[in-house]
């Protein structure tokens, strides 16, 4: 029998997610008040508009990719409920799998929030929000964001579903190779099934037979 850290459920996981995802609401609404006049409905400075989504891209960088890999598999909601992501595999390295399990995540909204630096002007954006009809070219630029961002969030929400399974091995968790498990909760396996459950943790040493002949 070996050690291992349990395997985190649906919900812990999902409260984790929840946590991280309010976090970037708020810094986005916050610093959304130095680029933009409520008062007035339009900009301080309409290129600060440019600083503000590249600000949220780096931000989504570090804390969902930089933050992961330098805190040994955290975000800051999966510390808040105590868990983390480890390794299936002892040979991979945690930056790799902390990365592809990230690129239908944050890597995803990164690339939209970049596709809005690109395609969408400050004016554009500003009347988008503010509903007022667009010209055709106008709304012809600002589907390819919008687009993205439809099928980025049914992509989220099926891969963050596909956790409900009894094994609590999502389809991130397999594409990425990693496993979600708690901090600080542990359980008893045998150990020839450890290969299967946690093959990077505790890989006990193999047995050598002694070669024994036997004479008539």
């Amino acid at each position: 029998m070996i050690k291992i850290q349990k395997k985190a459920n649906f919900w812990i996981r999902l409260l984790a997610t929840f946590i991280d995802c309010i976090l970037f609401l708020s810094i986005a609404t916050g610093t959304s008040f130095l680029v933009f006049n409520y008062k007035t409905g339009n900009y301080f400075y309409r290129y600060n508009y440019y600083f503000w989504l590249l600000f949220l891209s780096l931000y989504l960088a570090f804390f969902f990719i930089v933050l992961p890999i330098i805190w040994k598999g955290k975000t800051i909601g999966m510390a808040i409920c105590r868990i983390m992501i480890i390794k299936q595999f002892k040979e991979d390295k945690l930056p790799r799998v902390i990365f592809d399990r990230q690129r239908l995540f944050s890597f995803l909204w990164i690339i939209i929030l970049l596709s809005f630096m690109i395609f969408i002007h400050p004016d554009t954006f500003l009347e988008a929000i503010q509903g007022k009809t667009l010209k055709t070219y106008q709304r012809a630029f600002l589907i390819i964001p919008t687009v993205l961002s439809s099928l980025a969030l049914i992509t989220d929400i099926f891969f963050i579903s596909s956790n409900l399974r009894a094994n609590r091995i999502g389809l991130n968790d397999k594409l990425s190779r990693t496993f979600t498990v708690w901090i600080n909760k542990f359980e008893f396996v045998e150990a020839e099934d450890k290969e299967e459950i946690f093959a990077s943790q505790i890989k006990p040493k193999p047995r050598i037979l002694p070669n024994i002949k036997i004479e008539n």
